[in-house]
């Protein structure tokens, strides 16, 4: 009984700053596979010349990572909305959780 308790307490606290856990698990997405982003981008331009290059990096970092950001967020969070209430401090511990193991298994940790 006293872990429902807490747990309910937990997701009742947890309700008003969902927008900035899901912000929270896009930016650590975007932290753990950044390089790959990077990495594909750089094969895309690496006939490209110099200032070409550089100027889609500069993009790519000041737009595209806001615009996946933006886009993504609002997922995020409908998806963490979707799921029971008494069921979201888990979910959100398990999502931190998984991508604490992904940021190890890269070797970011």
């Amino acid at each position: 009984m006293f872990f429902l308790d807490l747990n309910l307490r937990l997701a009742q606290l947890l309700q008003p700053h969902l927008q900035d856990v899901s912000l929270a698990l896009v930016a650590t997405c975007l932290v753990i596979y950044g390089d790959r982003i990077n990495g594909y981008l750089k094969r895309m331009v690496a006939s490209w010349i110099f200032i070409a290059r550089i100027s889609a990096f500069i993009l790519m970092c000041t737009f595209g990572y806001g615009l996946l950001t933006l886009w993504t967020q609002p997922l995020v969070y409908w998806g963490i909305t979707q799921v029971d209430l008494v069921y979201r401090p888990v979910l959100v511990l398990a999502c931190f959780s998984f991508l604490g193991v992904l940021a190890e298994r890269k070797r970011q940790l």
